[in-house]
């Protein structure tokens, strides 16, 4: 080999070196899972501590409505204990082991629509079309696609509500 050439292949395996000692610290410093919580699990961002793909508490979720809503205090003093039922609800069927996954999400999914139709029952024409027009949004965001959503068999059907 002449001079050039082990300059060149050299030169190359620092470089090869160089990115491989860097990777890891670039992948590091994109990390931006936030710090465990004092149970061990990730904090939400916003100071809002949330299980990993649990539920919301039923106050986040009361506020969330009422932002996106406009509720009054009433409407907000009748829906809390319909949230917090449900949060119940779903941690029970959640902890249940007798339960396969099917009836575990037929289970969830009758709480879900349950809890909606309550919900639906304390709200003025107007925050109904646009709590509706809020989840319609939320299921094509989350690009679900089951009976009554889409088209195809199934889709005049009323989509389950998601959680909130």
């Amino acid at each position: 080999m002449n001079r050039r050439t082990v300059v060149s292949f050299m030169s190359t395996g620092v470089a090869i070196l160089g990115i491989a000692l860097c990777v890891p610290a670039a992948m590091q410093a994109q990390d931006t899972t936030p710090p465990p919580n004092s149970q061990g699990m990730p904090a939400q961002q916003g100071g809002m501590p949330r299980r990993r793909g649990g539920p919301r508490s039923p106050k986040a979720q009361l506020q969330q409505l009422t932002t996106m809503l406009n509720l009054t205090p009433d409407q907000q003093k009748q829906m809390l204990p319909i949230l917090r039922d449900q949060h119940k609800q779903i941690a029970a069927i959640r902890s249940d082991g007798s339960l396969d996954r099917q009836m575990r999400r037929q289970k969830m999914r009758a709480s879900m629509m349950d809890t909606h139709q309550k919900l639906e029952a304390l709200m003025t024409d107007s925050q109904k079309q646009q709590f509706e027009q809020r989840m319609r949004q939320r299921r094509r965001g989350m690009g679900m696609m089951g009976p009554g959503m889409g088209s195809g068999p199934g889709a005049g059907a009323p989509p389950p509500p998601p959680q909130l």
